[in-house]
This record gives structure tokens, C-alpha cells and sequence, in this order.
């Protein structure tokens, strides 16, 4: 029989570094490995720069759409699905379409999969009703908007979410249908001894470090909806004199600006590095291993890929309680929960960084429970793909 052929559709995909694009990308590598045949129908970035990314690392599974960025929600934008873009897009005979958005992509998979006749699977991947209002400010407008998103859900063969934390989220704005849990990964693998030894100086290296400070790390989108007011705020209430650290901002985000004034105003500017986007792997997997904690005070996102990069590396998160990240975490074992404020988040750094065995401890704890590699997500999620394919399809392959 011939392999499944999977369109992954998404508004995110890699040089843009979210979660959702991570996740299409190693969807699509492990699958293309197993035998699967994946196009990743994406959007994100300018036409240009993304098939130079695809050259330079050998992706020859995209379909990509023009993206133009928009101020206030940097590095997403409005996408241009022109003609030529749409007719790669239908060329393709797909097994099976897999929405990863409910925006712009997602609605021309749903086109896809009326025209072919083939089964839809839709990811919630991201609160977008938070993100709505956020950018409107108004209800009015957000409650709109969700009306014409929730179908999207409503209509899909299947849904699926990657926390249970999510789940009930979805439920919450309106989705009354079944909804799958499956889990997001990561593409690290957990190092051997001497590599993390390696890694560790590198990172290091990279910071420009030359005693003996401890690293703290924040890796994501720098946007007010990550909590990172809060996590400012809490660094500002550490006692610098005597327990030093460096906190270290990994990304990009259209409140980048708000704060690095905000860190400078705390007097904090030496104590606080902001790198910008990184793209390489290795340099992550560095500055990981340098890194004593990941400080994650975030409420929005719905699974975290870091929490698996972190745990790789055996640094524990310092999350916020009823997050979906906390909801992973069992407190002192694996990771550390606080209150959602900057007091508690601040009183809590201070502690561990007066007593990093407890931080190490709990890096241990994290790799053993927490960590999960994308190898073993794509095995469910292929074994998902057929049960959907049989149950949903007809009988195409031959």
C-alpha cells in the first residue's frame, strides 16, 4: 500500500520559532522517516527567507505563503494566498489534512478536505480568544471573532489539544465535542556526561561569562501575554548583592522594547541579557545546559515545548501557579510553583539561588519524569493518522 500522505496546515512554521511551528516541523521529520509522504502548508515569515531557511537545513516538504508582518502582533501578520501558492496547495492527493490554526491556514485545509473528500484533524494549539482580545481590546469583537473560529473545531473529524490544561480551555470557549489529549515533545536528546560538560562551557562562552554567576533562562515569544511583566518585576526583588545571577531573554516579540526599559529601570541592565532570536539548535541546547533555572511564569501557553528542552538539559521550571506548565509539575520534585505574583515568583528565585542543590535536584527529577522525545510522540500520533484514515476515508491507497 502506499505511505499516507499528510497536509500539515499552519500559520507558523520555522524560521518563525513558536511552539506550533516546532511542533510541524518534527510532525514532519519523524513522519517523512517512518514512510509517511508530509507537506507542510505554511505561513509566517516573507516567501524568500523561508525557502532560504528550507535550503540551508534540506526541508523539501513546505508550501509556503506570503507573509506580511503587522504591528502589535510581531512576527505574525496577514498572510497572501495567491494563486499560484493555492494551485501547489490542490495538486497534492492528501490522505489526510491536519489543521494546526483556525485562522488562515486552517480554513483553506477545511477547502482542502471539502474538495477531496478527505478527513480533517484540528490542533488547538494556542488561547486565541486571549491573544483576540489582547489585540482588539473589546469583547464585543473577541465574541465575534470566536463565532466564526469555533466551527472550525465543531466541524473537524477530530480535535486535539496537547495538555489536558487545554482541554478544558477549548470546552470553556464553547467547543462541546470530544477532544483528544496528545502530548507535544522534544527534538533534544538528553546529553551524556561529557556532552552536557561541553555544552555548559559553550553556553557560557556564548554569555560572555567569566565567574561563577548563575545562568536563569526565559526562552519564547517576548510578549505581555507570557507573564514577563511579572517576571521583571520578580528579578527586580532579588537581592543582586547577594545572590548574583544572569537572567537571560532567548526571542523576539513585539514587547521586547517595554522590557528591556523595564529591566533598566529596575536597575537591573547588567544583570539582564536579551539575545534576540536564535535559530541554532546548538546554541539552545548550550545555553540550556549553562542555565540553572527556567523561569516560565506563563499562563498562556497551552504545553510548552521548553518544559521538554529544559527537562533534556535537567533544568526544573519555575512556573506560575494554574498554568498549564504548573499542571506538569509536582512542586520541588520536577519543578517549582508559585502564586501569580511577582512577590512569590521573586521570593522563590531567591531561594533556589541560595540553595541551587535544590534547583539541580529538581533538574534531575524533570528529565526523569517530564522529558519526552518527539520519536515516541510521532509513534501515537501515526497510529492516530491510520486509525482516523480508516475509520474517516475511503479506501484510496493501493
Amino acid at each position: 500500500m502506499k505511505p499516507l500522505c499528510i497536509g500539515q496546515f499552519s500559520d507558523s512554521f520555522p524560521p518563525l520559532m513558536d511552539g506550533v511551528g516546532q511542533t510541524v516541523t518534527n510532525y514532519c521529520t519523524h513522519l517523512i522517516q517512518k514512510g509517511y509522504i508530509c507537506h507542510a502548508v505554511v505561513a509566517g515569515c516573507p516567501v524568500d527567507e523561508g525557502y532560504a531557511y528550507d535550503a540551508e537545513r534540506g526541508i523539501d516538504y513546505t508550501i509556503r505563503a506570503a507573509s506580511h508582518p503587522v504591528a502589535g502582533i510581531k512576527p505574525y501578520g496577514i498572510t497572501y494566498k495567491d494563486r499560484e501558492f493555492r494551485r501547489r496547495v490542490h495538486a497534492i492527493d492528501y490522505d489526510i489534512v491536519h489543521s494546526h490554526s483556525p485562522f488562515s491556514m486552517g480554513p483553506l485545509g477545511e477547502e482542502v478536505r471539502r474538495v477531496q473528500h478527505v478527513p480533517l484533524i484540528a490542533t488547538f494549539h494556542t488561547l486565541f480568544k486571549d491573544d483576540i482580545l489582547g489585540l482588539t481590546h473589546s469583547h464585543f469583537i473577541t465574541d465575534q471573532v470566536m463565532k466564526r473560529i469555533l466551527p472550525h473545531f465543531q466541524g473537524a473529524d477530530e480535535v486535539w489539544t496537547p495538555t489536558e490544561w487545554s482541554r478544558c480551555r477549548l470546552y470553556e470557549y464553547g467547543v462541546d465535542r470530544a477532544v483528544e489529549v496528545i502530548a507535544n515533545g522534544c527534538d533534544m536528546p538528553i546529553p551524556t556526561e561529557q556532552e552536557y560538560l561541553r555544552y555548559r562551557e559553550a553556553g557560557r562562552r556564548y554569555l560572555g561569562l567569566n565567574d561563577d554567576r548563575p545562568v536563569l533562562i526565559y526562552i519564547g515569544q517576548l510578549k505581555e501575554e507570557k507573564n514577563l511583566t511579572l517576571l521583571v518585576n520578580a528579578l527586580a526583588q532579588v537581592p543582586r548583592q547577594e545572590t548574583p545571577f544572569l537572567m537571560v531573554f532567548v526571542g523576539t516579540g513585539s514587547d521586547r522594547g517595554t522590557l528591556e526599559r523595564l529591566a533598566q529601570r529596575s536597575g537591573m541592565a547588567s544583570y539582564v541579557q536579551f539575545t534576540g532570536r536564535i535559530t541554532d539548535r546548538e546554541v539552545i541546547k548550550a545555553l540550556l545546559a549553562a542555565s540553572l533555572l527556567m523561569l516560565f511564569p506563563s499562563q498562556y501557553d497551552t504545553s510548552a515545548l521548553v518544559l521538554f528542552e529544559a527537562a533534556a538539559f535537567s533544568v526544573p521550571l519555575v512556573n506560575t501557579r494554574g498554568s498549564a506548565t504548573a499542571s506538569c509539575t509536582t512542586h520541588g520534585h520536577n519543578g517549582f510553583v508559585t502564586a501569580n505574583d511577582a512577590a512569590s515568583f521573586g521570593e522563590e528565585i531567591t531561594r533556589l539561588l541560595r540553595h541551587p542543590h535544590v534547583a539541580k535536584d529538581a533538574g534531575i527529577g524533570a528529565s526523569r519524569t517530564i522529558y519526552r522525545h518527539w520519536s515516541t510522540v510521532v509513534d501515537e500520533v501515526a497510529g492516530r493518522y491510520e486509525d482516523v484514515y480508516g475509520r474517516f476515508s475511503p479506501p484510496r491507497r493501493q
